[in-house]
């Protein structure tokens, strides 16, 4: 009887490990006290029931490793705030480490030192080898408590606060875990394998090891599924941003009818580094801004942003938009540690007398459409890039739209996007489709163009940002007593 009541105490003791754990672990809902009171019958129905099962027989562990286990899972469920799956999560996991602790450390000690210390004779279950594999557990379990408090609370903490309490996904794993155990321990004890054998430590520090790397890499996943969810968060929410720096109200200017206007923009990844612009610089002058930034991803995403509020910034009334892009050069020139740099092209439409003046940093080439003909790209001597290298000088160009005519920019995800042969959509099927699609609106134009790419693309991955903006001069606007002439006269001087 005395070996039965120490023998049922030494397994209990790894049930009182895992409590521990998992009280030092949750967030408290009633006061110490109150909890105390609750632990302390649990751990009284849990040695009835250790003590009872051992009683009728003694090599049975489904009541010491399941029947005890599960008690620790259900107490917690009425004394803590966290989330269910959080607490049984947590419940398992404290005996896991109670269980693969006690093999790994109590267990192989005991069957190491014991019989050297003659504490066991005839059987394990002898008297004095109870005490001392009680006494080697106080040990064990005082110093892997300490060591839980000190470096794996905290991590389990922002690993639970990460993932906001919802720890169903990662049950499973820690359920088998947790049973699985168990059944090693029934079949080794089935086929004879106790602590007196030499059998007995080899085995178990096996299966120890086991559930240890297990352990480790069911809290690694843990992690790394954290880490993505955080980051998939933290994308979205660039994204959200990302597009919503880009003016996408259409009508944009609904109570405006000497214009109109359409812009798209499809990223690689969640964000991108291409960027359009459209704003009215004042009562009659329209800017638009078509950019793509070198790189891909959040870094060409931020310098893009830069880069945008930098030209919109600039872009004055009677203010040369070669000295507009010879400002914004030199100031990204200096915050480029990443060595990114910009094309971009920037027009603005004088809707009084039809003159567009235009700069262009290394972009590509936009299509122009007459009233009655077709798109033809529009051969422009292209600057330096913006943000390549500080000191550069650009000159604003200039032409004249009629009502009627149209202007289509793009970035080089347009004619670069590939197909499966490794072909790209290049110059000439871009305008091919703009001439079938003349007469269309902008906002019947873009969709189109897409479709187009995506028909030549097939199931090829897209590389690069598409962005594409098209806008359609569509009357002129009332002169209001606007000096026509020096508009003229400055258009000569530019050209």
């Amino acid at each position: 009887m005395v070996s039965i009541a120490l023998w049922s105490f030494a397994v209990f003791m790894a049930s009182v490990f895992a409590g521990l754990l998992t009280g030092i672990t949750l967030t408290p809902k009633y006061k110490g006290g109150v909890r105390a009171v609750v632990w302390t019958i649990g751990a009284i129905v849990g040695y009835i029931m250790a003590f009872v099962s051992y009683s009728i027989n003694l090599y049975n562990d489904a009541v010491g490793i399941l029947g005890l286990s599960v008690l620790v899972c259900i107490v917690p469920q009425f004394l803590y705030k966290d989330s269910w799956s959080t607490k049984l999560s947590i419940s398992l996991m404290a005996c896991l480490i109670a269980n693969v602790s006690t093999f790994m450390f109590c267990g192989t000690t005991d069957t190491l030192l014991g019989p050297a210390l003659g504490f066991i004779k005839d059987s394990p279950y002898d008297t004095p080898n109870l005490i001392f594999f009680i006494v080697i557990k106080i040990l064990v379990y005082a110093i892997l408590s300490v060591l839980y408090a000190r470096f794996l609370k905290k991590t389990i903490h922002h690993t639970v606060e990460a993932v906001e309490g919802k720890m169903v996904v990662f049950l499973p794993a820690l359920l088998i875990s947790v049973v699985g155990f168990y059944f090693i321990n029934l079949v080794s004890n089935g086929v004879g394998i106790y602590p007196n054998t030499p059998w007995f430590f080899l085995l178990y520090i096996t299966v120890c090891l086991i559930f240890v790397v297990e352990f480790w890499m069911i809290f690694y996943s843990i992690n790394q599924s954290v880490k993505t969810m955080k980051t998939t968060a933290e994308l979205n929410v660039a994204t959200n941003i990302q597009q919503s720096m880009l003016p996408c109200i259409f009508p944009a200017f609904p109570e405006r009818k000497e214009f109109d206007i359409f812009a798209t923009m499809n990223p690689a990844k969640e964000v991108g580094g291409d960027f359009y612009d459209y704003f009215m610089v004042d009562e009659r002058h329209f800017a638009i801004v078509m950019a793509d930034v070198s790189g891909k991803g959040v870094p060409a995403a931020l310098f893009m942003v830069i880069g945008k509020t930098l030209i919109k910034d600039h872009t004055q009334p009677d203010k040369d938009l070669g000295e507009v892009f010879n400002e914004v050069n030199e100031l990204l020139c200096e915050s480029n540690s990443e060595g990114l740099f910009i094309t971009a092209f920037e027009g603005v439409l004088d809707l009084v007398t039809g003159e567009f003046r235009y700069v262009n940093a290394g972009h590509e080439i936009p299509f122009i459409c007459k009233k009655g003909e077709t798109f033809q790209p529009y051969k422009i001597r292209a600057g330096f890039v913006l943000a390549g290298m500080p000191g550069m000088r650009y000159k604003c160009g200039s032409m004249r739209l009629e009502p009627g005519d149209k202007l289509f920019q793009y970035t080089d995800g347009v004619t670069e996007a590939t197909n499966k042969d490794n072909e790209l959509y290049g110059m000439q099927r871009l305008e091919k489709i703009l001439g079938e699609n003349k007469d269309k609106s902008p906002s019947e134009l873009l969709p189109l163009i897409k479709k187009d790419i995506d028909d030549f693309v097939g199931g090829a991955p897209q590389f690069d940002d598409i962005t594409m903006l098209c806008v359609e001069f569509k009357d002129w606007m009332q002169n209001s007593g606007a000096d026509i002439s020096s508009t003229e006269t400055d258009k000569e001087v530019l050209l």
